[in-house]
């Protein structure tokens, strides 16, 4: 095999990558349409719902442009950036929409704790701020040029700094951190818990977590060993997970609140904290009021 068919061969394997990357999209909608139409497009408007329709239809944007600039005939070196920076920037604030649940539901966890929310929101906006510097970078730093072999499509970078694996070094970084915070919150006031929603909350974040963390190690090594062929081998697989997963972890946890019995319910808030007075007021039929038990912190969660 020429060099020339070699550098053919990998551009195509980033094709297939790609074009996998729509399909498991597209049958995720469909898994969970049912599931949306319930349980979110019936829900009042607030910060996750539409954090849900953010992260869920976003992707049908940036995704179908990636695959435009694979499999478009002969574009311009020019044409081949503009859409590359669109798919790129697009994808930056997907992914970063995906995070903010995360710190919905880590904030949520906490009890609505004004301390954790001002570190996870710190550190939000400090990372995101260092993603954007070096995704500027890395876009100034790409150059185009023609394809090795006349029958291959789409564009072909020539030049591009591996600045960009940075990227994905503070994006482990975040979920790493969030997921630490959320593993001692759990221990802290939820190690005896079995509170179904707790239950789900842990499990999905904890997937969520590992899987993630590898597609992002997998990225790291791709960019800073791999040929510039492969630069975008697993980023919009990475993106369209960071959308399915996200978005499964707020269907589920509503799922479970909707399945559980009216008198268990434990609902995980996120907005203000119950007003207990009103509470024990709604409660006056008990013959000794020392008897009444407020509703515990575990009872007052809920995502909306």
């Amino acid at each position: 095999m020429t060099a020339a068919e070699h550098s053919a061969f990998l551009l195509q394997i980033v094709k297939y990558v790609n074009v996998a990357s729509l399909t498991i999209l597209v049958t995720d909608y469909f898994q969970t349409l049912e599931l949306e139409i319930e349980l979110i497009w019936s829900a009042k408007w607030g910060l996750v719902k539409i954090l849900f329709l953010f992260a869920r239809y976003s992707t049908f944007f940036d995704v179908p442009l990636v695959l435009y600039y694979s499999l478009a005939r002969r574009p311009s070196n020019q044409k081949c950036l503009v859409i590359y920076s669109i798919a790129s920037w697009s994808t930056c604030f997907g992914i970063e929409v995906s995070e903010v649940i995360l710190i919905v539901r880590t904030y949520a966890l906490s009890g609505n704790s004004r301390n954790i929310l001002i570190y996870l929101l710190t550190q939000f906006v400090v990372i995101s701020t260092a993603v954007i510097v070096v995704l500027v970078i890395f876009l100034r730093s790409l150059r185009y040029g023609s394809p090795p072999l006349p029958t291959v499509m789409g564009c072909y970078p020539t030049e591009g700094s591996k600045i960009l694996f940075a990227d994905f070094v503070l994006l482990m970084l975040n979920e790493t951190t969030i997921m630490i915070l959320t593993l001692w919150i759990g221990v802290k006031r939820y190690r005896h818990s079995r509170n179904p929603l707790i239950v789900t909350l842990y499990r999905d974040g904890i997937f969520y977590f590992i899987y993630l963390f590898l597609i992002s190690a997998a990225n790291i090594v791709v960019l800073v060993v791999g040929p510039p062929e492969l630069i975008d081998l697993v980023d919009t697989f990475q993106r369209v997970m960071h959308s399915i997963l996200s978005t499964r972890i707020l269907l589920h946890v509503r799922n479970t609140n909707r399945d559980r019995e009216v008198a268990s319910i434990s609902n995980l808030r996120f907005g203000s904290r119950p007003d207990r007075r009103k509470w024990y007021q709604s409660n006056t039929f008990a013959t000794d009021q020392s008897t009444v038990v407020p509703p515990t912190t575990e009872e007052n969660i809920e995502l909306e």
